[in-house]
Parts: structure tokens; C-alpha cells; sequence
């Protein structure tokens, strides 16, 4: 059995959202997601699990729950118009269960040689880390959108 690692997330110095959120808006709207800090290249989101996203009675929460989450962590680090997830591996290194009641999202984005954005989030509940992925993003302009062929 595999042995769990305690570790405390990283705290940016300086807490709190800095910058205006300029995608997924609606996202956040509609989801439990609540934006904790947002600073350039970097977010914090807080996961509120709710039964909704319980998987049975066993009060496990459905782990599309926790990747969605990381997924708008991901693009608000990235805090970009048309900046769309095109790449993710990701690990679930612990269930959760809604009496868990808060799992925190840190990403950090850094610009690779392509232009592409690499993202790493990690997910934590009370200090142990129980998510890990890494998303690359891309920004779309009229060169990447697909368009239907000609018939």
C-alpha cells in the first residue's frame, strides 16, 4: 500500500486576489468554487464538496468533481481570453468525502518554447496532497480554430 506524503501547500506571500478573473466566468458562477487568491501565473480555488457530487452513500465525492475543479484553477492561473486546456495528466492520489468539506487547488503556469502554457495544480485537503496534474493550455487565434472542410 502505498504510503500517504503530509506536505503543506504553498502560500504566496501575499494573499488575495489581485487580479480581475477574465475567463471561465461562468464557470465559477455555476460551480462550488471559490476563488482564494489570483495573481499572475498563479491561483488558489477552494473546492465546497456538496452532496450533489457524493458518488454513492459511502460519501466519497465523484473525482470529475475534483479534475473540474483543477481545471478552472489551471485557466485562471493562466487568466487568459481563449485560453483553452488542450493537455492533462493527472493522478488521484487520495479519495475524498464530503466531510472533507474544503480541497484546495494551487496552479502554476509557466510559458514552455511553443508558446503553450504548462500549468501544475496540486489539490490538498488539511495538508495532505490528494490531486496531481499537469495541464498545457492553449491560446486560440483564427489559425487554431478547426474549421469544417469545404465540400
Amino acid at each position: 500500500m502505498e504510503e500517504t506524503v503530509e506536505t503543506k501547500p504553498h502560500v504566496h506571500e501575499e494573499e488575495g486576489v489581485e487580479e480581475i478573473l477574465q475567463t471561465h466566468i461562468k464557470i465559477q458562477e455555476n460551480h462550488s468554487y471559490e476563488l482564494l487568491t489570483l495573481q499572475p501565473n498563479f491561483a488558489r480555488v477552494k473546492l465546497l464538496t456538496k452532496l450533489a457530487e457524493r458518488i454513492d452513500e459511502s460519501d466519497y465525492i465523484y473525482e470529475a468533481s475534483l479534475f473540474s475543479c483543477a481545471n478552472f484553477c489551471a485557466v485562471a492561473a493562466v487568466n487568459e481570453r481563449q485560453n483553452h486546456i488542450i493537455g492533462a495528466k493527472t493522478e488521484f492520489l487520495n479519495p475524498v468525502k464530503l466531510e472533507d468539506e474544503e480541497i484546495i487547488f494551487e496552479a502554476t503556469a509557466t510559458t514552455n518554447s511553443s508558446g503553450k502554457k504548462q500549468i501544475e495544480v496540486i489539490g490538498s485537503v488539511k495538508g495532505i496532497i490528494v490531486f496531481e496534474s499537469s495541464f498545457i493550455s492553449l491560446k486560440l487565434d483564427k489559425k487554431s480554430l478547426l474549421k469544417e472542410e469545404p465540400k
